[in-house]
């Protein structure tokens, strides 16, 4: 099922952290859709976008490889999903992706934690940072005796 960006409005009703749930599935919708323009109208002006590997994009870096065609997503699962309100008109989420990715001709299977901010922009959430990683797997903090 897609979800059109345009179509996901604030209702006086929703909680700050709803909202922003709910654009962000429609952002992944627009992702997985390759729809740049939808894209670019729930990410900030300011959006800085730190991918898995480390490369770091504006949202004129983003929206411009989107359109270029070379990257693709399908079957965005999101989960684990928490969310914070540490100010007014900023939230964050933070959770878990998978996904299957497409760089250039070839698809893989990923796996990602993420965090990302929010921030309410003239009425509309608005993506402003956007940080996710690969986990590793075995790190563990040994327990305090």
């Amino acid at each position: 099922m897609i979800f059109g960006v345009m179509s996901v409005t604030l209702q006086a009703a929703d909680k700050p952290a709803d909202a922003v749930l709910r654009i962000d599935q429609a952002r992944l919708a627009a992702m997985m859709a390759g729809d740049a323009k939808a894209l670019g109208k729930v990410m900030s002006e300011e959006l800085a976008f730190v991918h898995s590997d480390g490369r770091i994009e504006t949202k004129a870096d983003y929206v411009k490889n989107v359109l270029a065609g070379d990257t693709a997503y399908a079957d965005v699962i999101t989960k684990d999903v928490r969310t914070m309100e540490p100010a007014p008109g900023v939230v964050i989420l933070i959770g878990a992706q998978e996904m299957r990715k497409r760089l250039g001709p070839t698809w893989s299977e990923v796996k990602l934690r993420f965090m990302s901010v929010w921030r309410e922009e003239g009425g509309a959430w608005r993506m402003v940072a956007w940080q996710s990683m690969r986990p590793a797997g075995n790190s563990v903090v040994p327990q305090k005796k």
